[in-house]
This record gives structure tokens, sequence and C-alpha cells, in this order.
């Protein structure tokens, strides 16, 4: 009984530094993902922090651009403003030239609105004056 409680004793020994190792390596394991998930971490947080950077910095350059082609477009809208200014001012200045020489520009006033006010006045007339054309007037 001795022999056996003698092997059941070493048995139990070697079972225990089995144990103990299985032990020692687990920890060690877990000690080591502990050790790479703080690491993990670090990185994520690193990453976390790169993508908001560049989410400020992306979003700066789309307001930039926005600024950029809303200022465009008002410099559109001001070239065509100038341009119809410049058409204008032309208009008058050869309606003055033209009025020196007895010529009515077109742009102020249209032979039809013209025509218009002659027969409306036609009626207030003498009857010793005369329109210009009157046959222009009865078409």
């Amino acid at each position: 009984m001795e022999r056996e409680q003698l092997d059941f004793l070493k048995f139990s020994g070697e079972q225990i530094s089995v144990v103990k190792t299985t032990l020692r390596s687990v920890n060690s394991t877990l000690r080591t993902v502990l050790e790479n998930e703080k690491i993990l971490s670090k990185g994520l947080e690193g990453m976390v922090k790169r993508v908001n950077e560049q989410d400020g910095e992306i979003k700066e350059m789309f307001t930039a651009l926005s600024l950029m082609l809303t200022t465009n477009e008002h410099a559109m809208q001001l070239n065509r403003a100038i341009e119809e200014c410049r058409r204008e001012y032309k208009v008058l200045i050869d309606a003055v030239i033209d009025s020196e020489k007895g010529v009515i520009q077109p742009q102020l006033i249209s032979p039809a609105q013209i025509l218009e006010q002659f027969k409306t006045c036609q009626a207030d007339m003498p009857s010793d004056l005369s329109l210009p054309s009157q046959r222009v007037l009865h078409t």
C-alpha cells in the first residue's frame, strides 16, 4: 500500500508540475495578450486621431472649394451685369449721336411705338398739319 501511495504522490507531483507549467504558460500568454491589446489600443487611438485630423482638413478643403465656386459664380454674374451696362451705355451714346443727326434709335423706341404715338396724336393735331407719312398710319 505504501508503494501505491508513493506512486500516487509521485504521479500527483508530476501532475501538479504540469498544471503549474500550464498555468505559467497561460499567465505568460495573457500578459502578452494584454500588452498586445495596449499596443493595438494605442494604434487605434492614433488612427482615430489621424482620421479626425484628416476629416478636419477635408472639411476645410471642401469649405474653401465651396467658397471659391461661390466667388466664381458671383464674378460671372458681375461680368454679365458689366457687359449689360456696357451695351446699354453704347446704345445711349449711339442714341445721342444719332439724335444729333435726326435719327431715332430703335433701341429707345420701336417703330411700332412711334406709329402708335402718331395715331394717338393725329386726332389732336390741327387739320392744316400732317404727319410725315399718312400712308404708314393707315396700314
